[in-house]
């Protein structure tokens, strides 16, 4: 088995797109030029090959900033599973948040790729297991055909779950860790492949319309954090009142319109103290009034205090 280990370090535009060209996808950071150097994210991407035809890939990530990425390669299986953290992912109008403890199976044929949002101020510890078609005909099973549902969520054992952390927190590529990642990657197959009953729940639909008045909230919000955005003039931006922009905003991305925005101001505020700027600079442009809360925020939300944060190299 072969692991390869990147060592925790700033990400930027121009690192996403070199893991694009590797793992066939398309990256987009809202904002930044692909040629930018600021960092998008801070942490490690692990790749494992538990058997031929079977690839794992191990994220654990601080997320700076809202990233966005587009599948653009076929893939008979793929299993996606959140540890920590969300996402939002879509597929033929089929959409839903990836929360802790969740996994998503799905199959990825020419032209319909998967489309999925990682927020920033967050981190994210996912795994992605791809199978190609070889290695099932090689097993001897196919999944359930997936024109009708192309995506279906279910919820990880909390067994297979611990296995996963235990094996991940190995600290070196031994004979131990190589049979563990096998043995549950095997099982992600077993549950997440669709070969029997019970099946995974089809990710439901979401008006197209309503996606959108949602995400336009979204995307202001992340636009400009440092912004009071009450409330009502938030809703009336979503034509819906402000009780169901609060309860359909956290349905849709797991948290409350003013978590986002806190997300997002300390994301902002974030990548100013990567670039060299002040504590109270990074506070009065993230839209925070006092440095004092924000410390507060920022220590709550990264585990360390924004003045021991270096700037990027």
């Amino acid at each position: 088995m072969k692991a390869t280990r990147t060592p925790v370090r700033a990400h930027t535009p121009r690192d996403l797109h070199a893991y694009g060209r590797h793992y066939g996808l398309d990256y987009r950071v809202p904002g930044l030029a692909p040629s930018a150097e600021v960092p998008v994210m801070t942490g490690t991407v692990r790749e494992f090959s538990p058997r031929p035809g079977m690839q794992l890939v191990a994220s654990d990530v601080e997320v700076i900033h809202r990233y966005e990425s587009r599948s653009r390669t076929p893939s008979p299986l793929s299993i996606v599973v959140m540890l920590e953290g969300h996402a939002e992912v879509s597929l033929d109008h089929h959409s839903l948040t990836l929360t802790p403890g969740m996994a998503l199976s799905l199959r990825l044929e020419p032209h319909r790729g998967l489309a999925a949002s990682q927020p920033a101020g967050q981190r994210l510890r996912a795994l992605t297991l791809g199978l190609d078609e070889t290695y099932l005909t090689r097993l001897g099973v196919r999944p359930s055909g997936s024109s009708a549902c192309p995506l279906r969520a279910w919820r990880l054992p909390e067994p297979l779950r611990d296995g996963l952390e235990q094996a991940l927190a190995m600290p070196q590529m031994r004979e131990a860790q190589r049979l563990l990642i096998e043995g549950l990657s095997l099982q992600l197959l077993a549950h997440g492949g669709g070969f029997g009953d019970p099946m995974p729940t089809c990710a439901p639909r979401q008006a197209t319309r309503e996606r959108e008045r949602l995400a336009r909230v979204r995307d202001t919000l992340h636009r400009n954090p440092a912004a009071e955005h009450r409330l009502a003039d938030l809703a009336e931006l979503a034509a819906m009142s402000p009780a169901s922009l609060r309860r359909k905003f956290q349905a849709a991305y797991g948290r409350s319109v003013f978590d986002y925005r806190r997300e997002c101001r300390l994301a902002l505020a974030h990548g100013y103290l990567a670039r060299g700027f002040s504590v109270q600079q990074a506070a009065h442009f993230s839209g925070y009034r006092h440095a004092s809360n924000f410390a507060t925020a920022f220590r709550r939300r990264f585990g360390y205090p924004p003045s021991s944060l270096p700037p990027a190299t």
